[in-house]
């Protein structure tokens, strides 16, 4: 049955991606709105032909909050469907993502911002060009571990891209955001469970992929922390300590991981 279930989503996946492709060009060529707009029925839509159900207490949630960085923890290619279902917001990438075949270019086509953080010396310029754009009402998401955890936990946050949100025009919004793998099926999900589904070691995202879209209904907790701002911090490193400890309790409590 898992066979059958996998290459069902992926035929309703190719054909939708095919469709969208197009739609998203002239959406771009267009450009503000639009082009905007778009991807968020685009990962909705991706979100139901997966099976992925998300849950999330929407008296945290302002969707149409603007100038905000959402910072979050990362566990699957699947964060990426979550948040751009509910978020009008650019994904902060690092540049490889762009080459991984077609999701790089779905990646580029939807307005992520590539950073390349092999390089120190463009960072700055990379700070200032997002917080320009926070500035005037954009919103971005950042996955400040640089990588994907177990799901269990999360990874020590990195500071560099946090400089963002420190500005003297504006007084910038950041929301720190859980995401928990909860359920399979309806029915818990337990610590090797839910590695199963992670995307981390030399697994390739195409197996990671598979591996995820034949278990079955996947059940994504999404906590939005209270929003805060850059005022309430000294520096970057102190802002990306915070959000550490407060995304991780949020998973802790949520999974009742100890």
């Amino acid at each position: 049955m898992s066979i059958i279930r996998l290459i069902s989503i992926l035929f309703l996946l190719v054909f939708f991606i095919l469709l969208s492709i197009p739609l998203q060009l002239l959406f771009n060529l267009i450009g503000n709105e639009p082009k905007k707009i778009y991807p968020l029925f685009f990962y909705k839509t991706v979100k139901r032909i997966t099976g992925i159900n998300i849950k999330f207490d929407k008296r945290k949630f302002d969707q149409k909050k603007k100038g905000v960085l959402y910072i979050a923890n990362h566990v699957s290619w699947f964060d990426i469907i979550c948040l751009g279902a509910l978020l009008n917001a650019r994904f902060i990438a690092k540049r490889e993502v762009a080459k991984m075949g077609i999701f790089g270019f779905l990646a580029r086509l939807s307005n992520t911002f590539f950073i390349d953080n092999s390089d120190k010396t463009k960072i700055i310029e990379y700070n200032r060009l997002i917080k320009e754009n926070l500035e005037l009402g954009e919103n971005f998401i950042i996955f400040p571990e640089g990588t994907t955890s177990d799901g269990n936990g999360v990874i020590d946050f990195k500071s560099s891209m946090l400089e963002c949100v420190f500005s003297n025009e504006k007084n910038i919004n950041i929301q720190p955001i859980s995401i928990c793998y909860s359920m399979q099926n309806n029915i818990p999900m337990g610590i090797y469970l839910r590695r199963e589904i992670a995307w981390v070691g030399d697994t390739s995202m195409v197996n990671a992929m598979a591996n995820f879209l034949k278990t079955g209904s996947i059940t994504v907790e999404l906590i939005f922390h209270n929003m805060t701002s850059a005022i309430s911090f000294d520096n970057r490193k102190e802002l990306a300590a915070y959000c550490e400890k407060i995304i991780l309790t949020g998973l802790n409590q949520k999974l009742k991981i100890n």
